[in-house]
């Protein structure tokens, strides 16, 4: 079975996972976390609703991290677009001393 985390589909030239996540590694590993979750929840004969648990647990987590990463990159973008349009702006941060 070919393991789409490292392989790009040569049908369409879209990227592999690894190359989509390169910037992201928090993400591709609670990805990896999911596919490990489906191999041992089938290895531990788990019924599909102690499975289904499982993943929306771990689904949550993603969900949370997709958000943290993009306020993250989000708050960076307008922090440039707003000093690219008035360079006299001053960045926001604690004060020291």
């Amino acid at each position: 079975m070919k393991n789409d985390l490292h392989h790009s589909n040569q049908n369409n030239n879209e990227p592999s996972l690894d190359e989509r996540f390169a910037n992201r590694p928090h993400l591709r590993r609670r990805l990896l976390t999911i596919a490990d979750l489906i191999d041992q929840a089938v290895a531990e004969g788990c019924t599909a609703h102690q499975a289904e648990a499982r993943a929306i647990e771990q689904i949550r987590k993603l969900g949370q991290e997709v958000l943290l990463d993009w306020a993250e990159k989000s708050e960076s973008n307008a922090c440039q677009q707003a000093q690219a349009e008035n360079p006299k702006l001053i960045k926001y941060g604690k004060k020291n001393g």
